[in-house]
Order: C-alpha cells, then structure tokens, then sequence
C-alpha cells in the first residue's frame, strides 16, 4: 500500500528545493522533501577538511541577489572577490599561454576583456558564441581564443552551441549586479543548512518514477516504497531529466520533453589543491591555455588552496584523465607558472567532476542556439499536479545561479499557493 505524505512533495533538497519547502512552510503548508544524496544542498557542496574550500557553486553573483536577504536572516557574511585594493591593481587578472605568463606589455588582457564585453552585451540575431567571436576578430587571434574560453568556463558551455543572443538577454534582464562575486565566508553549505531548519527532508530517498494525472502522482522510491502526493515539485538537475533516470508515466507532455532536450547540461570540473602555504604572487583570477583553464586563491588558517576550474567540452577532456593523473596535470601547470615551491608545498587535492555526478550530471545549464523558448516550456506546470523549478528553469535572466534556483523555488511555490486562493465572487 502506497503511503500518503500529505498534499506537496519536492523532489530535490538543493537551493531550489529548500526554498520552495520554506516558503509553503511559512504560509503553513506541510511539505516532504525527498532527496537521493546523504547530504541537502545538491550542487552547493562546501568540504571542511582542511578550511573552507566550495566544490560546487562557490560565488553569490551580484550585491542585490536574492540570496543576501536569506544571508542576513541566517546570520551569514560574505566578501567580495577579489578584494577592492586587488581587483584595482594591474596583477588581479593574469593571462598564461604555453606555461607562461603574458608580460605586462600586451594587449592580449584588454583585448580579451572588449571581446567579452561585447559578447555580453550582444543584442543582435541568433547566432553561436564561435560565430559572433569569428566576426569581431580573425582567425588564430589570441585574445579572442582567451575569450571563447573564458565563455566556455563561466557558462560551462561549448561555444559552437552557446546561443550568443541568449547570453545577451540573460545579461541585459539580470537584477541581482553581474560582475560582483562574492564568498560566503561560513561556506556556502551554511545557507542550505539554514534553508533546511524546520523541514521535512528524507535523505538517500531516490524517486524513479512518477506516476501522474490531473488528480495527483504516485512517486516510486529506488527502495521500493511508494509515496502519495496530490502535488509535485520537481527540481532535479536538467542532466537528471536528460538522462531519463527519472521516469514520468504517462511521458511528460511533447513540448515539455523538447524543452528538456532543446536546452544543455554543461559540463564544469573543479580541482582543488592544497598547499602548506602561499608561495604566489597577490592575484584574483588566472586565464591560462592549460588543461585547468582558471585558477584563483582560497586563502585559510589552515594553508592556501588554488582552485581550478574548467568548464564545457575541457571540462570533460579533464576529467578523462582521472583523479590521481588531473592532480598531476594542475600541479604541473601550476609548477610551470610559480615554480618548484608549489611541490615542495603541496598536500593534497581533488579533482571534482560534476558530469560524472548521478545526481547532476553536469554542473549548470545554458542555452543553446534556438532553444530561446526552452527554459519557460521547462517552468510551466503540467496538469496542476507537476511544478518544476531549479536553476535551468530561470526565465529572468539568472539561469546557472544559485540566486536563480532559489527564486525557481519560490515561483514554483507560489504557483501551488495560486491554486490554494479561493476563486473570487463574481
């Protein structure tokens, strides 16, 4: 016998899960929180072995985002990275080609940085990242290669697909201050924590299947069990949905299953290596041509850690090699730019590869060419019984953010709580 859980079930405790259970709490509506992993937070995953160092999202993106309001009200801080006096010095952004740093002299940092900005603030007809990049500058230009792959890595995309019209209405819709990044000094995990207190949430719960219709869902478990719900939100990652590991009985409706293959799962890989001590130069942000296509530093009580990073196509060409042989290959690069200190020094690290993931498979969505339509096909309830929400569900132009799920969540919340109102009198 199926067991009834009461009116709402969420599948997923990351941001956006969280946040749609606390919202229908405040408002007194009971729900249950389902969760596959033995942890909430989905792809906010703070490690504490040796500080504090993010192996999923790791910034708040922007001084209005939503995410600050929920901040205050945990008893959070955050700082700003990079720091105002680093970020104003002419070291905060480095470039490195061939395992070397590019001298001071060059135009290549400036160039990359106009090329970028254009392609943000790109208001023209559709076209890929790779094609509008090819007519800004000629082919084999340096700068314009350090800008594609600085596209790739923010937007965990493959530039050949990354609808470069897309990217400009998310940027010119934003509300929360793009461009600002900040780190959530108690780890990131505290706010999912937080999101957390006073729910119901059934850890290493995994849902295989929803059975659906216009009365309510029947949601089978990977243990066997059966869960009743009259409604459900569904917050699994994109990739999640891709993959089919999820199964909709009756199938999801026809535009709602082209809205789940018309958009992409990105892929990001994160290393973290760990060092004794800091034995480089003052610097926010490195840009290189290595296989880790960006480092930054994580300062702690506890030593020093370079976080790399890289997404879309390098992401899984990185992750190839395995975590023993990606470490190797970041100390290497990392060797190669600040020299032999880096391996008298070292640790540990860890390679983190969010494709391999089951419960993500990728690490956050973007829009391909012709898919504009996609991510509010993905939003839109079906048959008043399913609600979706999670990050590839932002139409607001805060897709692949943590601020964007949790306001997905809120949405999604506030679409059942519609529902609830009494019609009114005619």
């Amino acid at each position: 016998m199926p067991t009834v859980m009461g009116e709402i079930v969420i599948i997923g405790a990351g941001m956006a899960g969280l946040a749609a259970a606390q919202r229908l709490r405040q408002t007194g509506v009971p729900t249950l929180v389902l969760e596959a992993r033995n942890r909430v937070g989905g792809r906010v995953w703070t490690d504490r072995s040796r500080g504090i160092v993010e192996f999923g999202a790791e910034f708040i993106h922007g001084k209005k985002a939503v995410t600050w309001d929920l901040i205050k009200q945990a008893g959070l801080s955050a700082t700003l990275w990079p720091p105002e006096a680093l970020a104003g010095s002419a070291a905060a952004y480095r470039f490195a080609c061939q395992g070397r740093f590019l001298p001071s002299s060059s135009d290549v940092p400036a160039r990359t940085e106009n090329l970028y900005a254009l392609t943000e603030g790109y208001d023209g007809p559709e076209q890929s990242a790779a094609e509008w990049m090819a007519s800004l500058a000629p082919a084999g230009d340096l700068a314009a290669q350090f800008a594609l792959q600085r596209l790739a890595n923010v937007e965990a995309a493959d530039v050949a697909r990354l609808s470069v019209q897309a990217l400009g209405l998310d940027r010119r819709m934003d509300t929360a201050g793009w461009g600002d990044d900040f780190h959530v000094n108690d780890g990131y995990d505290s706010l999912a924590a937080f999101l957390a207190q006073g729910l119901e949430v059934s850890l290493n719960t995994a849902v295989t299947q929803i059975d659906w219709d216009e009365t309510g869902a029947m949601l089978h478990l990977a243990n066997g069990q059966t869960i009743q719900a009259r409604r459900v939100i569904v917050t699994v990652p994109l990739g999640v949905l891709q993959a089919g590991t999820l199964r909709f009985c009756p199938a999801l409706p026809p535009e709602k299953g082209q809205a789940i293959s018309a958009l992409a799962m990105g892929s990001v890989a994160k290393l973290a290596l760990w060092f004794e001590q800091v034995f480089w130069p003052p610097f926010a942000f490195l840009h290189s041509d290595g296989m880790v296509l960006a480092w930054w530093p994580i300062y702690s009580e506890q030593g020093a850690v370079l976080m790399g990073y890289t997404g879309g196509p390098a992401a899984l060409r990185l992750a190839a090699l395995g975590n023993e042989a990606a470490i190797e290959q970041g100390l290497a690069e990392v060797t190669a730019l600040f020299g032999s200190a880096a391996r008298e020094t070292f640790v540990k690290g860890q390679l983190v590869d969010w494709s391999s993931d089951p419960w993500a498979r990728g690490g956050y969505t973007y829009t391909p060419v012709g898919a504009g339509n996609a991510r509010a096909e993905l939003a839109a309830p079906v048959a008043n019984t399913l609600f979706f929400a999670g990050e590839a569900t932002c139409t607001n132009g805060h897709p692949a953010t943590v601020h964007g799920a949790i306001e997905s969540g809120w949405r999604a919340a506030g679409e059942i709580l519609t529902l609830a109102q009494p019609n009114p009198q005619v």
